[in-house]
């Protein structure tokens, strides 16, 4: 991999140090972790806007998948610039409140390509594995759709697993016991990006409270109710002695040469990437601010303006994975 840099009003300097982000190590004591899923992913359900175009979402949150969709504010205003109903953020960011602690979903409006949720259907179930360490909580973004849903939580620790359930009711329903909304009062959108419905459909979350005591392996969801539709979103944990920063659970990354260039336009090119290759952008406080796959070879861009992931003017990590081999630099991008 080659970087190029290139310089508007202030200068961009690029180095493979990472700074203040937590790539690997121990996370400090009662911390919070943004589990990564990634490899679970299965599913586009989010409309999302870039670069003046709409990207449609494939897989929805209704109708097994295939009845309708969410859409980020940019999208919504994208399509109707007067449109004041609440949608989903474009920065997939949900500040900690008194339900949960900050929780970052998987969807970006930088994203064109990746998938975003994981849908589970019929009594199928689904394993998230999470850094080794002892947790308090762990913190679920997740819906039912068609109808509430029985989930039965098995907590896999180092000693031996531990069982408890939980339901969730149809996104346009009340709240079942113990349930929050990570986000609410949403319109969900149709094939061809029409907000259909009424203004009431959620996003909901559920706490898994853990023994602490106790480390941690992974977490099990089984979907004990055939006839529902559930999507997964996010997953957050709480806790101590969390040996590797769980979005980064990662192969040990690998560098090449970064190489230096000037230009004029204010944008950070990486050259030979390879077709599938993902590039996230990060702010240097842990949070993923951007992320695009490439669906070819050649390059990926970053920048403030015509870029493949667009950001405003500062300082990030970026993180390129290219199958098993990683590679990191951090960007000052300026004005």
């Amino acid at each position: 991999m080659n970087v190029r840099s290139c310089v508007g009003k202030t200068m961009i300097a690029l180095c493979v140090a990472v700074c203040g982000i937590g790539f690997g190590g121990a996370v400090s004591a009662a911390d919070t972790v943004q589990v990564n899923i990634r490899s679970l992913l299965n599913a586009r359900s989010v409309t999302t806007f870039s670069n003046g175009k709409l990207y449609t979402w494939t897989m929805g949150i209704d109708g097994g998948g295939g009845g309708d969709g969410y859409g980020t504010h940019s999208a919504a205003l994208h399509l109707t610039p007067s449109y004041t109903g609440h949608t989903l953020p474009d920065s997939a960011l949900y500040p900690a409140n008194s339900n949960h602690p900050k929780m970052i979903l998987n969807f970006s409006n930088s994203d064109s390509a990746s998938f975003q949720t994981h849908y589970i259907k019929g009594t199928d179930s689904v394993t998230i594995h999470v850094p080794q360490g002892n947790y308090s909580g762990v913190y679920l973004a997740l819906m039912s759709a068609e109808g509430s849903t029985a989930i039965k939580v098995v907590l896999n620790y180092s000693d031996g697993p531990a069982t408890s359930t939980f339901t969730l009711n149809d996104y346009n329903q009340p709240l079942a016991t113990g349930v929050f909304h990570v986000d609410s009062n949403m319109q969900k959108w149709s094939t061809t990006n029409v907000p259909v419905d009424n203004a009431f459909h959620n996003l909901d979350g559920f706490c898994v409270t853990t023994n602490s005591a106790k480390t941690l392996d992974s977490v099990k969801l089984v979907k004990q109710t055939a006839g529902s539709y559930v999507t997964l979103w996010g997953v957050t944990g709480v806790g101590s002695n969390i040996t590797t920063s769980a979005s980064q659970r990662a192969p040990k990354a690998s560098f090449d040469v970064v190489h230096l260039f000037n230009s004029r336009d204010g944008r950070v090119q990486f050259s030979n990437v390879k077709t599938g290759a993902e590039l996230s952008v990060y702010s240097l406080s842990g949070e993923r601010v951007a992320r695009i796959a490439s669906v070819r070879q050649g390059t990926l861009t970053l920048g403030n303006h015509n870029a493949d992931a667009t950001v405003c003017p500062g300082v990030y990590i970026c993180e390129l994975r290219q199958g098993q081999e990683i590679q990191r630099v951090q960007a000052i991008i300026g004005r």
